[in-house]
């Protein structure tokens, strides 16, 4: 998974909680093709939370933390969900930090380019004498 998404090594404990939490929601031989959420709980999980490892999540900003021209979302690296609440665990390259929220909106074809700092992106061409 972290090749795939290009992603460096130091994430390795996030992919493991990950993958963890997935083999919870599939099928397991050993239960008769039940999940394990299902044989401890007695009705199927829903699958409509799962998102893909590693793509871009934009974080929704509050408005009292934002000013008037300030961007609206941040963007964040997907590392999974949060045991204690609802909220997806996602990863703030420019703070080096975890953040958990809801307010996310999801791009799963797209990987964050771990080799390119944010702040070398240009968004228009740059004047060049």
């Amino acid at each position: 998974m972290l090749k795939t998404k290009k992603m460096l090594n130091e994430f390795l404990d996030e992919t493991i909680y990950y993958v963890v939490y997935l083999s919870n929601e599939y099928l397991t031989k050993g239960l008769n093709d039940i999940t394990p959420q299902e044989a401890w709980y007695g009705k199927k999980p829903s699958a409509t939370h799962l998102k893909v490892f590693g793509s871009n999540g934009y974080v929704y900003i509050d408005d009292q933390v934002k000013t008037k021209l300030d961007y609206k979302s941040k963007k964040m690296i997907f590392m999974g969900y949060d045991k204690k609440s609802k909220g997806y665990k996602l990863y703030n390259p420019s703070e080096e930090k975890i953040v958990i929220s809801r307010d996310v909106k999801f791009d799963q074809e797209k990987a964050w380019d771990m080799n390119v700092d944010d702040g070398e992106k240009y968004e228009c061409l740059p004047i060049l004498d």
